[in-house]
């Protein structure tokens, strides 16, 4: 069989592997994925994200998690993932194959798969990260940014980077690198182009501002989505965003694609490779991809969207062999080249695809589950909404985790945690699970462990108000001994 013909089922085959180890049987969804999870079930129910669950991401991941949950839950979540991968690996490689040719089009698109599972899978958890479905949004607007810049392919490319942005909003890098290629190379001619493409940016934005004002969230949204970003973001110290580029070159490394993009990157500004549009798309978004990920604290799945760039930066490097070195040293060249990039990954996936969780997260849902009732509301205490979508329960508070909300230096405000408090005071949770040990920066329930608690990230620090949630607690519910494999606190609403 051709290269060219067996390139698109390689994709898909390759595609559904890297994304096995995210399969939910046998694992638990992931603390963020929680959020995302139980935002999702909420919208489905009529709820709406930043007035029934605070959490300081976009709507587009609760949206497309909803599709999921509607479809079966967590398997469902699981099959539009795979959806998504399938779709921006098949994008990417007819962007790559139209400018660099079947063979270095598959080169790159591998490579960039490769690359992936160790940004964004995780040990024994199901993730559901924004970066992720943003990828196919990313490689469409490559896609049509690769030919001559009709109108229609403006806006369809400003349409994909503003939906890009409604899943988080630094992943803003390839939008803006079309623009400034546009307006540096087409100049006087280029105002028209790079109109349309901010137009429309703006129109899947405005839709989702109509939608959030119909809801009465518009403000809450701005507020969550903006202005609690932009605290946090502004709170790392330079050597934090020196030491985030470096852990996403450090992540990229083993499959060698870092070494790669990165040769390519320096290759290409060296001979001045700027005829092909979407090599120069890529020389320009690619250092942009990089800034913006250091824009807050530079978890793994912040690198995510440099891989579209660096796909083209690989396929740029294979064309370049495939130019220079005769065909019969060239091909199993590159052949050798990919296998050598696909073994730290396949080991990877190997075994994070027969690595299962260990119960526990299911086995505190289901206690929940058996000693609340269906419309009783369930305070967790901590950073662990997956047990709350697990079990089938709701919050009594928007502030579904706590920390980010009521900790942050720089939006926390005692006013946050008084309406926590009014919240308790109003719903009257019939019990509280105390996932402070297990959680992040969450100190542990109890007034003395809150006065001497120390938190471990400077960026966080709980109010001196907060000792008033944790008297309430004391006064109106009793010590209910512990959940049995977690081993959490639990306290349940004292009898009338």
């Amino acid at each position: 069989m051709r290269v060219g013909a067996a390139g698109v089922p390689l994709l898909v085959l390759v595609t559904t592997l890297v994304l096995l180890p995210n399969h939910p049987a046998g694992r638990d969804p992931a603390e963020d994925s929680g959020v995302f999870f139980y935002a999702a079930q909420r919208l489905l129910e009529g709820g709406a994200p930043y007035r029934d669950i605070w959490d300081h991401k976009p709507p587009g991941v609760y949206f497309v998690d909803a599709i999921g949950i509607a479809l079966g839950r967590e398997i469902g979540v699981w099959l539009v993932q795979l959806g998504f991968l399938i779709a921006a690996a098949l994008i990417g490689y007819r962007a790559l194959r139209g400018e660099f040719g079947v063979a270095a089009a598959l080169v790159g698109s591998l490579a960039w798969l490769v690359a992936l599972p160790r940004l964004f899978l995780a040990d024994a958890a199901q993730t559901s990260f924004v970066e992720f479905y943003a990828l196919p949004l990313q490689f469409g607007a490559l896609l049509l940014c690769r030919e001559r810049l009709t109108r229609s392919r403006a806006l369809g490319i400003g349409a994909l980077g503003g939906a890009a942005l409604l899943f988080k909003p630094t992943l803003i890098g390839i939008l803006v690198a079309i623009g400034l290629v546009t307006l540096l190379r087409a100049r006087r001619a280029a105002a028209v182009p790079v109109v349309l493409i901010a137009f429309g940016a703006v129109v899947p934005l405005a839709i989702v501002m109509a939608w959030a004002a119909a809801r009465g969230v518009l403000g809450e949204m701005v507020d969550q989505a903006v202005v609690y970003n932009r605290a946090y973001a502004g709170f790392a110290p330079v050597s934090n965003r020196i030491d985030a580029v470096l852990s996403g070159l450090r992540l990229t490394l083993p499959s060698g694609l870092a070494v790669v993009a990165v040769g390519a990157w320096l290759y290409a500004i060296a001979t001045r490779r700027w005829a092909s549009t979407l090599l120069a798309v890529a020389l320009v978004a690619f250092p942009l991809e990089v800034a913006l990920s250091t824009w807050g604290r530079g978890y793994h799945y912040y690198f995510i969207p440099w891989l579209p760039s660096m796909a083209v930066l690989t396929a740029f490097a294979a064309s370049e062999v495939r130019r220079v070195v005769p065909t019969r040293f060239a091909r199993p060249a590159l052949t050798t080249m990919v296998l050598l990039m696909s073994v730290q990954p396949a080991l990877l996936i190997s075994r994070l695809a027969l690595t299962t969780a260990d119960g526990r997260i299911r086995s505190a849902a289901a206690y929940v589950t058996a000693n609340t009732r269906p419309q009783d509301t369930v305070l967790i205490w901590g950073s662990h909404a997956e047990v709350l979508f697990l079990a089938d329960r709701r919050s009594p508070t928007r502030y579904v985790y706590q920390y980010a909300a009521l900790s942050t230096r720089g939006y926390a405000t005692p006013a946050r945690v008084e309406q926590f408090l009014l919240d308790l005071q109003r719903a009257r949770p019939a019990l509280i699970v105390d996932a402070s040990r297990d959680s992040f920066v969450t100190p542990p329930l109890d007034p003395a462990g809150l006065r001497t608690w120390v938190s471990p990230e400077p960026q966080y620090a709980p109010l001196p108000e907060l000792e008033r949630v944790v008297e309430f607690i004391a006064a109106n519910y009793d010590r209910a001994g512990a959940e049995p494999a977690t081993g959490w606190p639990l306290w349940r609403l004292r009898a009338p």
